[in-house]
């Protein structure tokens, strides 16, 4: 298996990844890139957590806190972002261009969706004279096929809260 030191060096990306880290005060360490590595390597959106567990194994001395702070430097950098699906915790982005979600309200999968319609929605002018929106994710609630072919269960789901003309509506609010 090739690592992706490997594959983003083949491909000139350490030398701009090491530029920007650089110009962000920061170096490109083992462990950063390990945690780029990891995140780009998850077929899912990760937590923090998983990716923490994953990591032990490959660094075993290895901190939270040092997963924690390597993320939000790639955040910074524009590597990941935050994606938050409900309270329990952030979620990693492994794909960093524009692009929206399905999630599953029931066993939390989430489903990358890239589809250029999305991406030209247009901010209705109540919301665009009160708000300067610089970028828009959509997010698609809902039950995915593996959960609705499965026994029928108590379905209590927390769905996102939505602005509307009114405001912010939806649990909690």
């Amino acid at each position: 298996m090739t690592t992706l030191a490997r594959r983003v060096h083949a491909k000139g990306r350490v030398d701009q990844l090491t530029q920007r880290l650089r110009k962000a005060g920061l170096r490109l360490t083992r462990k950063r890139l390990g945690v780029l590595e990891a995140l780009r390597a998850s077929r899912s959106h990760p937590t923090a957590e998983e990716l923490y567990r994953a990591l032990r194994k490959r660094f075993p001395s290895i901190s939270r806190n040092t997963v924690y702070l390597n993320l939000e430097a790639l955040g910074r950098l524009g590597e990941t972002s935050e994606f938050w699906i409900d309270r329990e915790a952030a979620r990693f982005e492994p794909n960093s261009a524009p692009h929206d979600h399905a999630v599953c309200v029931l066993c939390k999968t989430i489903i990358d969706i890239s589809d250029p319609a999305l991406r030209r929605l247009t901010v209705p002018r109540w919301v665009a004279a009160r708000f300067k929106v610089i970028r828009h994710r959509v997010d698609f609630f809902g039950i995915c096929k593996a959960c609705r072919v499965r026994p029928r269960r108590k379905r209590a789901a927390s769905m996102s809260p939505t602005l509307t003309k009114e405001g912010l509506h939806g649990p909690n609010q």
